[in-house]
């Protein structure tokens, strides 16, 4: 026999079908038949339709993954996602959409809290301050847990007033994680709700028309305060919650948010 490695396609093709009937392959027995004399002679035992339900570790999976495929349907729902986008992004905040726009009138005044110092205000909370320059003035709340800090910027040249606030630029900053649903931002059909990022964390742009905005604690002896907000830029990080409100637009708020943590 020639060597193997110079054989074309065509002799070793030659040379396999030689060897073919020397090995003969051994009888394949008909498993369709066996098969079905199985079953006929076995039948299928009946279901047991309420084990499910007699453990509840079962029933806890089912609950589950019905619920999972419940909140994959209502996220493809544009309307249903605006209405649950809370439970999935930014801590401590609530995010909506209403219908027709929210209004107040006359326009709340702003409750920040006691105004006091930077080194007052940094003592008062857990975490580093993020700060943009020198602001105006600085307050703090410390009825909300882990205590609320605001930063008030006066108007200036390209960082022009807004009504709703009396300022340029107002910066809040809490532990969004200590108190779920603390802010909540209604916002009308003619404002924008945008889901984004800053610097790799969730957060919202809110924009266009002004926005309804309500501070609560859950059911504890709160204030709560109502009152219209401007253009906002919000999102955590490190279990801080971070609020930009100013009439700047995107580019310039995500400018400020860059300096901040």
């Amino acid at each position: 026999m020639a060597d193997p490695s110079r054989l074309t396609d065509i002799e070793l093709e030659r040379a396999l079908r030689d060897l073919g009937p020397r090995y003969p392959y051994p009888p394949t027995p008909n498993l369709a038949a066996a098969v079905r004399r199985r079953v006929v002679a076995r039948p299928v035992a009946p279901v047991r339709r309420l084990a499910l339900w007699r453990d509840p570790r079962r029933l806890a999976l089912a609950a589950a993954v019905v619920l999972v495929l419940a909140g994959a349907a209502a996220l493809i729902n544009p309307t249903t996602r605006d209405a649950i986008a809370h439970f999935f992004h930014v801590p401590g905040v609530i995010v909506s959409r209403v219908s027709p726009k929210p209004s107040l009138s006359p326009v709340t005044p702003l409750n920040l809290g006691r105004r006091t110092t930077m080194v007052d205000a940094q003592s008062a909370v857990s975490f580093n301050i993020g700060i943009l320059g020198t602001p105006d003035a600085v307050y703090v709340d410390t009825e909300v847990p882990g205590a609320e800090v605001a930063l008030a910027y006066a108007p200036r040249p390209g960082i022009p007033l807004v009504k709703q606030t009396e300022l340029g630029v107002l910066i809040t900053e809490f532990r969004g994680d200590l108190v779920p649903g603390f802010l909540t931002k209604e916002a009308g059909p003619s404002t924008t709700l945008e889901e984004t990022s800053v610097n790799g964390d969730p957060g919202w742009w809110v924009a266009g028309e002004p926005h309804l905005v309500i501070t609560r604690i859950g059911d504890m002896d709160y204030p709560v305060t109502l009152r219209m907000a401007a253009n906002t830029l919000i999102w955590e990080h490190g279990g801080v919650t971070y609020r930009i409100e100013s009439g700047l637009s995107r580019a310039d708020a995500f400018r400020i948010a860059a300096g901040l943590p």
